[in-house]
């Protein structure tokens, strides 16, 4: 054959190609609606407790990439808002792996919008079947024919609203990577898949995360990850922690460590924490008294049930909290009383699950209802006899004032002028507690509240403070006089979590063990130092 029959020839065939390929490129278009529906009912199909709504689909016969427009993922239970909207999700084949002689999908969610409330949320929970087994995996590979390698998520946006008053959870700017999902490249490792991952955390923090997967792992996925997150505002918590009896104002976290999830381990490294300017407060009301105490007790039993389980790993280097204040507000008395630190700041270091990490070390600072210098030290091991720590204590210089509410509520007396301190020193080992609470008192003005609470409270203080000449109150000038509470007992008990027991004993040591020994010294024929024992919790 000539040269010139071979080049014509050539030339026919490169147009044959060319205008099938232009063909199959027109034809493409008027498949787009039959496209649309089958992904959709594709989709629908793969899902359990929701179904998608699909705007366009677009598969391009040359390269075989079907872009997605308009995806919308809508919860049954509750069909409005959208649980997600996805602006665009593009499938097409990772050419890369083509050398490897695999054909796998390379999938980008562009933009995508994530919304929960709280009705959706309350759907979720009470559904029977868990979120991690509703078909998502499915439903996207339902979508293309070949197994997803890659994913990406481009600029995404989740929304939690919790209700119409409070304002979102919000992570913007969501960007997360990940490849060799199917392990086709070192597939003996632990984590043969890589991932990175940033986001806006509620409006001023920063997080990124860069780790290894195993998504292919049995029966869920595993991973290990370095994290980074600064600035994040802790008070936008506060609507959800609430719900714990604690509020949440100011505060901004920052920290880095590594985390591992797998069906083998748990691991939570964290390598330092620091919390600024936070304002915690507890309050303990009667109508959540229940449910605070099964919380205690629930969050007891966990502490110990993780404490040396040699698949779960958690350990913090060293957590700081700077320029805080913590409160305690008691709505179970008459009248209510409340209990804080200011200007704290707490330092805890080489703290473990693990008894072979050694003993957490805790240093406190702050001011005891504004006005008592306080330091508090102590340390802990995760012991497997149980939790064993040592506390010192010593708060100076309290004024008695600003205690009035919670003598009122449990001693049914006040105080014009006078200070408090107190020293104490708290030990656990194996079960047994031991040690002592030490209020000393100077330079007290007290009167006689049980007799004088039906008069009115400004025409009180305004009689304490110039010594009316009713002489309705009893006054007593001492330069210091000082009490010591023991502490002695077991911390067994069959219904109750050691954790549990612990919080009782603090409870009576620095509340109730200290107003008794206030009330003898206050007594004509108190003595200078009177040791007693205090209830022990069996």
């Amino acid at each position: 054959m000539s040269a010139y029959r071979k080049h014509w020839l050539l030339f026919w065939v490169g147009g044959i190609f060319g205008a099938l390929i232009v063909a199959l490129f027109i034809a493409s278009f008027f498949l787009d609606d039959m496209i649309r529906a089958r992904t959709q009912v594709a989709m629908d199909q793969k899902l359990k407790g929701y179904h998608v709504v699909l705007a366009h689909a677009h598969l391009q016969l040359v390269g075989g990439i079907l872009t997605v427009n308009g995806l919308k993922v809508i919860q049954l239970a509750h069909p409005h808002p959208a649980i997600a909207d996805i602006s665009m999700m593009r499938f097409n084949i990772q050419v890369k792996e083509l050398f490897s002689r695999r054909v796998v999908a390379d999938v980008l969610l562009s933009h995508p919008k994530v919304h929960i409330d709280q009705t959706q949320l309350a759907a979720e929970k009470k559904d029977k079947v868990p979120l991690k087994q509703k078909g998502w995996q499915d439903a996207l590979e339902a979508a293309y024919p070949f197994k997803i390698n890659r994913f990406t998520i481009d600029d995404g946006d989740v929304v939690y609203i919790q209700d119409a008053v409070n304002p979102p959870l919000h992570l913007a700017k969501l960007n997360f990577t990940t490849d060799n999902i199917r392990n086709i490249h070192a597939p003996n490792n632990v984590y043969p898949s890589k991932f990175h991952a940033n986001v806006v955390i509620f409006g001023t923090g920063q997080a990124t995360i860069d780790g290894h997967a195993n998504f292919l792992e049995e029966p869920f996925p595993g991973a290990r990850a370095q994290y980074t997150i600064e600035n994040v505002p802790l008070s936008a918590f506060d609507p959800q922690i609430r719900q714990m009896n604690v509020a949440v104002s100011g505060g901004r976290l920052s920290s880095n460590g590594l985390l591992e999830y797998s069906p083998k381990v748990t691991r939570v490294q964290v390598d330092n924490a620091t919390v600024d300017g936070v304002a915690l407060g507890y309050l303990h009301a009667p109508s959540t008294r229940q449910a605070e105490a099964r919380r205690v007790k629930e969050t007891g039993r966990q502490i110990e049930k993780q404490n040396n389980r040699p698949a779960v790993d958690i350990s913090v280097g060293e957590f700081d909290i700077t320029h805080s204040s913590f409160s305690f507000t008691d709505k179970t008395t008459n009248p209510n009383y409340r209990l804080f630190f200011s200007d704290a700041d707490i330092a805890l270091k080489n703290l473990s699950n693990h008894q072979q990490q050694g003993r957490a070390d805790l240093k406190l600072r702050g001011k005891f209802m504004g006005s008592g210098d306080t330091r508090v030290s102590g340390d802990f091991l995760a012991s497997q006899h149980g939790p064993a720590f040592d506390l010192n204590v010593a708060i100076q210089n309290t004024d008695l004032s600003s205690m009035n509410d919670i003598m009122r509520a449990y001693e049914r007396f006040d105080v014009a002028a006078g200070k408090l301190t107190i020293f104490s020193e708290i030990s656990i080992r194996k079960g047994d507690i031991n040690g002592y609470v030490k209020p000393m008192f100077s330079g007290l003005q007290v009167y006689n509240y049980q007799k004088d609470k039906g008069t009115g409270v400004r025409h009180q203080a305004k009689e304490l403070m110039i010594g009316g000449a009713s002489h309705l109150f009893k006054n007593r000038n001492t330069q210091q006089v000082a009490t010591k509470v023991d502490l002695k007992g077991k911390l067994t008990r069959p219904d109750i979590s050691t954790w549990h027991a612990i919080v009782q004993v603090l409870h009576n040591a620095f509340i109730q063990a200290i107003l008794p020994g206030f009330d003898r010294a206050v007594r004509p024929n108190a003595a200078t130092d009177v040791g007693t024992q205090a209830n022990r919790v069996h």
